[in-house]
């Protein structure tokens, strides 16, 4: 794996979650982004759980939007990213998982390309994921096209 990649989990990830008492909803192989390696333990990256947009509710949809405009001291703010992976994505930062190669399935592939995270100014995935009540950045993340920049700060 590598960070700015989108990837598959296998079946085992989410077994064991159910194992240690967890959940974790996800039997359509949704991609999730990798978007750092753990600072202590080298094996380990954060991921970034991605959802499609075009499904969701009318009300769903209007609560993440309202969610992602909260003010800038508000931590909802940074719960939910609006971006795009190879279509319109909800990138669900408040679920970010440890994962390592090992659960790993496959690339996340579009028209038989790995996608990947291009341009990426520090983007809100690495800020929030790493610590989303500390550090103020104008976010901006682009596969095909920019995506509008969107400042999260919060506060402890």
């Amino acid at each position: 794996m590598k960070p700015t990649g989108f990837y598959k989990l296998t079946q085992n990830y989410f077994d064991i979650i159910k194992q240690i008492g967890g959940t974790y909803r996800d039997n359509k192989e949704r991609p999730i982004y990798c978007c750092m390696h753990d600072k202590k333990c080298a094996d380990i990256y954060w991921a970034i759980p991605t959802s499609d947009i075009s499904h969701r509710a009318s009300e769903q949809l209007e609560r993440i939007k309202r969610l992602c405009v909260l003010p800038e001291r508000d931590i909802r703010s940074c719960y939910y990213h609006l971006g795009h992976t190879n279509r319109p994505a909800i990138f669900r930062i408040s679920s970010v998982l440890p994962v390592t190669d090992k659960y790993i399935s496959s690339e996340y592939t579009s028209q038989g390309i790995h996608l990947e995270l291009r341009n990426n100014k520090a983007g809100i995935a690495h800020r929030s994921a790493r610590n989303p009540c500390r550090e103020p950045e104008v976010n901006s993340v682009s596969l095909t096209r920019a995506l509008p920049a969107r400042r999260v700060v919060t506060r402890r």
